[in-house]
């Protein structure tokens, strides 16, 4: 990995969780301090998961 893959990289996780934090906010009809904790781990779970499967797809 040279080192632009890698700053990509480090920029994708960050991005993914910050659409998938988006997504969710447009669901919810109220949002609380403990919905709010909840809905940004789970995007972070899925921004992780975003990526691994990127990445399984692009055979890196």
């Amino acid at each position: 990995m040279n080192r632009r893959t890698a700053l990509l990289a480090l920029a994708e996780v960050p991005l993914w969780w910050a659409a998938l934090g988006a997504l969710w906010l447009a669901f919810v009809s109220t949002v609380d301090p403990l919905e709010l904790a909840v809905g940004a781990a789970a995007a972070l779970a899925g921004a992780l998961a975003a990526r691994a499967a990127r990445r399984a797809v692009a055979g890196r």
